[in-house]
């Protein structure tokens, strides 16, 4: 349920946002609400994650690519530098410095929503839920790939859903025409040898993202 607390955010994001992409992020928003009940996440800061997941997409590349230089982010090929996969690092940068979160958390899901950066992270669990909202947004069109990976998530099965993800966005990227970025296709190969290991059935904390 939304609370007052999240009014400034929605705010600014109407104010840098067009209306879809706001609509956008308040279905985030929710998503993220019913994720964290399953996930044992907090549900003001997966919400606040959800909400401002995007609070940077309407920036131009060139904004993306001056966020990038001045955070030290590497741009070493050119889908770093593709609005696609930059809006996540560029969207974190906005929620720290105009929207003042602080949650290492938030700002860690946020930049590695869009499938960029490396390294482990703090909260596999809660990066990818955030992927996951975005995904099932309602106003997304992906009915066929919603009914088929939805359960998976929904029951709580993250890494076998974080798999079937990435079998379905990477050739969903080709079909648009679009060339997913090479670490799509790396962390692909690393979710495939992380479910043949058997290390989820320990749980999630070492799920690469």
């Amino acid at each position: 349920m939304q609370t007052k607390e999240f009014d400034p955010y929605i705010s600014y994001l109407a104010g840098h946002l067009t209306p879809a992409r706001l609509q956008h992020s308040l279905g985030v928003m929710r998503v993220m609400q019913e994720l964290a009940s399953i996930y044992g996440l907090d549900s003001i800061t997966a919400q606040t994650a959800g909400l401002l997941h995007d609070a940077g997409k309407e920036l131009t590349q060139g904004q993306m690519i001056e966020i990038a230089r001045a955070i030290h982010f590497p741009l070493i090929i050119p889908s770093d530098r593709d609005p696609l996969f930059l809006h996540g690092p560029a969207s974190a940068y906005v929620a720290a410095h105009d929207l003042g979160i602080d949650d290492p958390l938030i700002l860690e899901a946020i930049f590695r929503h869009s499938f960029i950066g490396t390294g482990q992270v703090q909260s596999p669990v809660f990066c990818w839920c955030l992927r996951f909202a975005d995904f099932l947004e309602p106003g997304r069109d992906w009915d066929e790939a919603h009914d088929r990976l939805q359960p998976l998530i929904y029951s709580g099965n993250m890494a076998e859903a974080a798999l079937g993800l990435m079998d379905w966005l990477i050739p969903f990227l080709q079909s648009m025409q679009l060339a997913p970025h090479p670490g799509q296709f790396v962390l692909r190969q690393k979710l495939l040898q992380y479910l043949e290991d058997g290390t989820n059935e320990v749980g999630f904390d070492q799920i690469p993202v």
